[in-house]
């Protein structure tokens, strides 16, 4: 159980800093991004991706994180919420990029051991003790 919890906290943290990161290359060097938002809706608002990005999508890893440390019995909820929002994000980040990258399936796979770690977390890989 302890590792679990610490594989949780470790996937929040990561994913967390990756978004800060990107909102920061995303401000800071958006000619980086030119081509691939070339002909999306965000072609010219490449603040708002950054905002979207480090504030809507790692806010919900950082609020998983406080959740982790302070209010535990709410922890399988928070990260649940968390690897949701992630796959969700990576989703729409394809769709309106209409591309698949190596980036996507790393950070999108990592959303979505986050919720394999809840479902563990939770017990269903447990057997069963009950008799019936």
């Amino acid at each position: 159980m302890k590792a679990l919890r610490g594989g949780l906290l470790g996937l929040a943290i990561f994913q967390g800093l990756s978004t800060l990161v990107g909102m920061v290359e995303l401000l800071l060097a958006p000619q980086w991004f030119a081509p691939m938002l070339r002909g999306t809706p965000f072609a010219e608002l490449t603040w708002l991706a950054a905002l979207l990005l480090g504030v809507v999508v790692g806010g919900w890893q950082w609020a998983a994180v406080v959740v982790h440390v302070r209010f535990r019995k709410r922890l399988p909820a928070a990260h649940t919420v968390a690897g949701v929002v992630m796959l969700g994000w990576i989703a729409g980040e394809c769709l309106v990029l209409d591309s698949f990258q190596w980036m996507h399936a790393l950070w999108g796979g990592i959303g979505a051991i986050q919720l394999v770690l809840v479902i563990a977390y939770l017990g269903a890989f447990m057997p069963e003790t009950s008799g019936s």
